[in-house]
């Protein structure tokens, strides 16, 4: 960090502030991380009708780094703060590539919108979010099983589990090995203990299939 702000690159500070703030989020440490993506993006946010496409990409990405570390830590302010900036951001980026999954674009900012509500506990909002992404084409399987993997977390929210599992088989369908990862299995193991009466068969069959505990 010292190295990146002695450097005097914008480019290389946000790119060294975005790992610092991931490994804060994850080690739970959501108000250090929000601070800190607040105090780096003070001093370069603004003039993007001037600045570099690698510098609104940088920026883009500190700011979304930023969402998902608020929404994570439930602050609700914090998220609406960088996700309004994040979607300023986006306007001035010539072109929106749904079919880079590391660059920062409008596809990139609305998926993160619906990451974040899901984290709020918005599921109707973050459901409203996700309808038009739907129906967008998502080259990206791994993007295309991110917004499925929301949708169902949100269905699940709202009970209803037969919808979150029809959300989460399409997003095996995009990028298997991503349905696989700890937090998936958790869902998925939380879905099919609420399902006591076991209305839904192929739910604990998916359960199974993933090897969850049943």
């Amino acid at each position: 960090m010292a190295e990146a702000e002695r450097s005097g690159d914008p480019l290389i500070l946000a790119s060294s502030v975005r790992v610092q703030v991931h490994v804060l989020a994850r080690e739970k440490h959501p108000a250090q991380a929000v601070a800190l993506v607040r105090h780096t993006a003070d001093q370069l946010t603004g003039s993007y009708d001037r600045r570099s496409p690698e510098y609104l990409a940088a920026v883009g990405l500190l700011l979304l780094r930023g969402v998902t570390a608020a929404s994570g830590g439930g602050d609700r302010a914090a998220t609406e703060e960088f996700l309004s900036e994040a979607k300023e951001v986006a306007r001035y980026v010539s072109l929106d590539r749904p079919d880079a999954w590391a660059n920062f674009d409008s596809t990139n900012v609305a998926l993160h919108e619906v990451s974040a509500l899901v984290a709020l506990g918005d599921a109707g909002l973050a459901l409203q979010a996700a309808h038009p992404l739907i129906r967008r084409r998502i080259p990206v399987p791994e993007r295309r099983a991110a917004l499925w993997l929301e949708v169902a977390r949100a269905h699940s929210q709202q009970g209803r589990l037969a919808d979150g599992y029809r959300a989460l088989r399409l997003a095996e369908t995009c990028a298997a090995q991503d349905v696989r990862r700890p937090s998936v299995r958790d869902l998925v193991a939380d879905m099919a203990a609420r399902d006591r009466r076991r209305t839904l068969p192929e739910l604990h069959q998916f359960s199974r299939r993933l090897g969850v505990p049943a």
